[in-house]
Order: structure tokens, then C-alpha cells, then sequence
């Protein structure tokens, strides 16, 4: 007999740049503060990769040598169908135009999935996607 869980999705949260050391968090329901929304241990590992994806983007800018438009992080969480409990899939969506270049940006969001250590540490798969404010 074969256990199944209820399917479950967490977040989503989000963590923004705007140009300063201070990254700003929000979820769905609350305003931007610098700390990270209080919520289920799940939660904090969302704004853990959320966090560890804006810095990494701003290293791979860094290398590139190019200077960062304000952007956001957005990470959603899908719980595994079968047990044990776990995330089976995290999706990282870089919200906003990095920089004035669409090539470069791509460049970037490739090396920051690089050099993500928390990304690089999870068993689960990681979906990383760009969006426009456009969109």
C-alpha cells in the first residue's frame, strides 16, 4: 500500500532589490519589511532561496560588470505527492528588467543559478524563469 499526501503548494514569497544592501520581503498578504514573513518552517526555506537568488544575481552582475535595475524574487514551493513529506519542486521567477541588455540578463540569471549555494544544496528540482514587469 502506497501512502500518498495531499498535494500542497507553499508561498508564494517574495524578496526585492532596490540597489541597496537591505533585501525586502513580502508574501501574499503582507507589506514589505526587511525580515522575512513569519510563516511555516517551509516559508523560511522559500525566502532562504529567495534571498540567496538576489544576491547571487548581484555577484554574477558584479562579474559581469554591470549595474542592476531594482528586481524581485518570486519562489513557490509544490508539495511531493508521496511521502515522505517534502517540496518536490521550487520555482524561482526573476521579476523585472536586471539590466538594459536581454542577453546579459540571461547570462546572469544562468551564473546566479550557479552560484546559489542554497539552490545547489536542495535534493528538490528548481525551476528558474525570468518575467518582465510588463507581464
Amino acid at each position: 500500500m502506497t501512502l500518498t499526501a495531499k498535494p500542497k503548494s507553499f508561498g508564494p514569497i517574495f524578496a526585492s532589490f532596490n540597489g541597496t544592501q537591505t533585501v525586502h520581503y513580502c508574501d501574499a498578504t503582507s507589506e514589505r519589511s526587511p525580515h522575512p514573513p513569519d510563516g511555516t518552517p517551509v516559508d523560511m526555506l522559500l525566502a532562504s532561496l529567495a534571498y540567496c537568488m538576489v544576491r547571487s544575481v548581484e555577484w554574477a552582475a558584479k562579474s559581469q560588470d554591470v549595474v542592476l535595475h531594482p528586481f524581485s524574487v518570486k519562489v513557490m514551493g509544490r508539495k511531493a505527492a508521496n511521502l515522505p513529506g517534502r517540496v518536490e519542486v521550487m520555482t524561482v521567477t526573476l521579476i523585472g528588467g536586471l539590466v538594459d541588455d536581454p542577453n546579459t540578463a540571461s547570462e546572469i540569471v544562468k551564473m546566479a543559478k550557479g552560484l546559489c549555494t542554497v539552490s545547489n544544496s536542495l535534493t528538490c528540482e528548481i525551476i528558474v524563469t525570468m518575467e518582465s514587469n510588463n507581464a
